[in-house]
């Protein structure tokens, strides 16, 4: 299934004059003015949802479920992947995170991050490992892991902003800008949604017995450490739920709370 970076919420929203101001694209070398302070975002995981069991043609079991990064800090989630002669399909790109200050200026800071050309059907840039997902079972050790590596970051799901959504297709979110350059990032109060039916959004379960697990999404692994990007708290990373498998049915017996 094609995975387009068109996925925004619906609505008429008119970009607000305060996004049209801001300068969101590389400006490398942005220097700080007096004390101003930086405005992080704060990455975190909804707990998944909309659990299902496939079978594939190859009698594989794929559990399927949702997820959902959000961004609840005070400032945008904002990348930027780059190459010395511009980003081209087959290439490995560096990753910058750029931090917006109080002063309204921004900063560079680089990161151990890297983004690839999606080559799961998905024709765009991921940021690999931005997300992992785990399956254990209930007092044991991990079961199984999420099939999906790369992410594209980029507002897709409304989560209680006041302002209209600003990293989706209109500003070429997660594509080859004309300056070589590939931006991607989620608002203040935005999130990205995963949704079940996505290629690769899922975990082989093909084997396991029925019984009690429990599924853990991280947002910038590992949890609780400093992870490949700069946020104000890194504790709210992991969201996770409780299931029981039977036969080709989930019940989902237990959630972590929403961020």
């Amino acid at each position: 299934m094609i995975h387009s970076v068109t996925r925004r919420r619906a609505g008429g929203l008119a970009l607000a004059t305060l996004f049209a101001a801001m300068t969101l694209g590389p400006a490398a070398g942005v220097v700080r003015a007096g004390a101003a302070a930086p405005l992080l975002p704060d990455l975190a995981m909804v707990a998944p949802y909309n659990f299902k069991i496939a079978v594939s043609s190859n009698g594989r079991h794929l559990l399927r479920f949702t997820t959902i990064a959000v961004n609840i800090g005070r400032g945008p989630f904002q990348l930027v992947g780059f190459d010395s002669d511009g980003a081209t399909i087959g290439d490995v790109l560096q990753v910058k995170q750029q931090i917006r200050y109080s002063d309204g200026t921004w900063h560079d800071r680089a990161t151990t991050a890297r983004m690839q050309w999606a080559a799961d059907g998905h024709d765009h840039w991921h940021v690999i490992d931005y997300q992992k997902f785990k399956l254990q079972r209930i007092g044991a050790s991990a079961v199984g892991s999420g099939a999906k590596t790369g992410f594209c970051a980029l507002d897709s799901y409304w989560y209680g902003s006041q302002q209209p959504s600003y990293y989706d297709a209109d500003r070429q979110i997660c594509q080859t800008r004309a300056n070589g350059t590939v931006l991607m990032g989620t608002q203040r109060k935005w999130g990205d949604i995963y949704r079940a039916s996505i290629a690769y959004q899922w975990v082989d379960i093909t084997g396991l017995p029925n019984g009690d697990y429990k599924l853990k999404v991280i947002a910038d692994p590992p949890f609780g450490t400093p992870g490949m990007f700069r946020e104000s708290n890194e504790s709210n990373n992991r969201g996770w739920a409780t299931i029981r498998i039977r036969g080709t049915s989930v019940t989902v017996l237990a959630r972590s709370a929403n961020p």
